[in-house]
């Protein structure tokens, strides 16, 4: 059973985290509506700090994010929202209905496996490659080299000089199918899961609030206004705007690295 969080409690929670973008974006949300202190730990994603021995040692995958509660780490956005939900008071992120839950989970697996990996392609391809044109490419060869996780050496590998049409193309036609189902969803109310602001919004929120940037012609006002309505509900919350204020960017959606890879299906 998850220990209560209090704000002058013993167990004070340490959050490991790069830009408030994607999957550090969905935590720092959730620990900001949720209203929970924490120490915040920036990890350098771009200098390969999740790669150091003293981040591995909390995920031996070098992947942020990382809750580390009473001792304990915690990974996964999803997963730790949802701790974040049932260990601390504040807003009800999670609705009482289970078929609503049931919906939540629903979107956080289809931003987990489908939405995170496209937007990571397509904003690494965007915003990534073109930060590294300027970089020694014999030291950033053997930075990647120094990698000592080999999924992820080889996966920076595949990405340095950027990705392939093929590729990009898949990633736009799924991001596009994504865009489809959401625009569905908000034909039928303000939010993803129901009636209620949940889990689900600020998992899809990560990452779907890069498009208006990423996609000006086809993600504005004119082209999906309830797309752009639910963005701008987001991010004009208290917590969101405070969440969104604490990277070392200006604009943390100007920003991004390599996620993780899309599934092979379709």
């Amino acid at each position: 059973m998850a220990r209560a969080l209090h704000a002058h409690g013993p167990e004070p929670l340490e959050f490991y985290h790069w830009e408030p973008n994607a999957a550090s974006a969905r935590v720092l949300i959730c620990l900001a509506e949720k209203g929970c202190p924490f120490t915040s730990h920036y990890i350098d994603v771009l200098g390969f700090e999740q790669h150091r021995a003293p981040f591995l040692r909390l995920n031996e995958r070098g992947e942020v994010p990382v809750l580390v509660h009473a001792g304990v780490p915690y990974t996964q956005a999803s997963y730790i929202c949802e701790y974040l939900e049932e260990l601390a008071p504040g807003l009800r992120l999670m609705p009482s209905d289970p078929h609503a839950r049931w919906r939540v989970r629903s979107w956080q697996k289809y931003v987990d496996d489908v939405i995170a990996p496209c937007v990571g392609e397509l904003t690494w391809q965007a915003y990534g490659v073109p930060l590294l044109r300027d970089l020694d490419r014999g030291v950033l060869a053997a930075a990647v080299s120094a990698i000592p996780v080999r999924e992820r050496r080889e996966h920076w590998m595949r990405v340095l000089t950027g990705l392939t049409a093929e590729a990009l193309a898949r990633a736009t036609e799924r991001i596009e199918t994504a865009l489809t189902r959401v625009l569905a969803e908000l034909e039928r109310g303000e939010w993803l899961a129901g009636n209620e602001y949940t889990l689900a919004d600020i998992a899809a929120f990560g990452y779907l609030n890069y498009l208006p940037r990423l996609w000006r012609e086809r993600v504005n006002r004119q082209t999906m206004p309830r797309l752009m309505e639910w963005l701008e509900r987001i991010g004009s919350r208290p917590a969101v705007r405070v969440a969104l204020a604490t990277g070392h960017h200006e604009d943390p959606y100007s920003v991004a690295a390599p996620g993780p890879e899309q599934i092979r299906w379709g």
